[in-house]
């Protein structure tokens, strides 16, 4: 069995600083960039998750690696 969740179906996350509404959720790897384009940090590096999460929520991305999300709520 596996808890299938449908990325287009979240609605709102669970973080550690409380629920935030998603009007659109995205899974990727993940990486740090400066603003000339050069990568300064990738998911994997010193043992953190390279999937990463993108909560588009309010006119902002809030974005980190897959392990700080707590829960998720979509429609079912």
């Amino acid at each position: 069995m596996s808890l299938r969740i449908d990325c287009n179906s979240v609605r709102r996350v669970l973080l550690a600083d409380g629920w935030h509404d998603a009007t659109g959720f995205d899974l990727d790897a993940y990486e740090f960039m400066d603003g000339d384009g050069m990568r300064l940090h990738g998911g994997g590096q010193s043992g953190v998750c390279a999937t990463g999460f993108a909560i588009h929520s309010k006119g902002i991305v809030i974005a980190g690696p897959l392990t700080a999300i707590l829960a998720g709520e979509y429609a079912v």
